[in-house]
């Protein structure tokens, strides 16, 4: 993730040409997001996909201070993933 992500901002999050050519977009910041632990504020919702597998959109947000806080995927599958617990989370 970027330090000061804006949306619209895409960057590589990783480059091995043929393994690894992860990509990512800023899709939103300063949003809020409600998981099964509560809601949090200040959430930066990141897209991601690769050219290795076209098909397959992910997207993640992330919470100041916890990190990825749930995951989704919008096409090419339909996993979800969501924080249980913040249990040995410092900031």
């Amino acid at each position: 993730m970027q330090a000061h992500p804006a949306p619209g901002q895409s960057y590589r999050q990783e480059y091995y040409k043929g393994q690894a050519e992860d990509m990512a977009e800023t899709a939103e910041v300063g949003t809020t997001k409600a998981t099964g632990l509560g809601q949090y504020s200040d959430v930066v919702v990141i897209k991601e996909w690769s050219p290795l597998e076209p098909d397959v959109v992910e997207q993640k947000y992330y919470a100041p201070g916890i990190g990825v806080i749930a995951e989704e995927t919008l096409s090419g599958g339909h996993e979800t993933a969501e924080l249980t617990s913040t249990r040995g989370v410092t900031s």
